[in-house]
């Protein structure tokens, strides 16, 4: 009777030994899986931190070119203003002569048959 169960012991001990290895195995990897995914998010926030500050650099780029442009609008329409003569150039310029969109042409003959 001692046989059948120092079989059954040896075969539990295997079995053992066998689950501990497998174990073993998908906790190293498990393991390494998971300093390899800490590296990883490592470098995603470095990255994530790099690209605020490109973020940050153009938003500030993109108000000075935006101040720059209203500065040129600003000095374009001083411009035109003193091309036109001012902004009340309108108003104190002589005014130009009308061309009537009707012209009736003169018959010399009614003028002289009045008389």
């Amino acid at each position: 009777m001692g046989d059948p169960l120092d079989k059954l012991k040896k075969s539990l001990q295997e079995i053992m030994v066998n689950t501990e290895q497998t174990l073993d195995k998908r906790m190293k990897a498990a393991r390494e899986y998971l300093v390899e995914v800490q590296r990883q998010e490592g470098q995603v926030r470095e990255e994530l931190e790099t690209l605020r500050g490109v973020r940050a650099s153009l938003e500030d780029e993109r108000a000075r070119v935006q101040q720059q442009l209203e500065e040129v609008a600003q000095v374009r329409a001083e411009l035109e203003a003193r091309k036109r003569g001012g902004f009340f150039a309108c108003c104190m310029a002589k005014p130009k002569a009308q061309v009537a969109d009707i012209t009736v042409p003169v018959d010399p003959e009614q003028e002289l048959g009045d008389d």
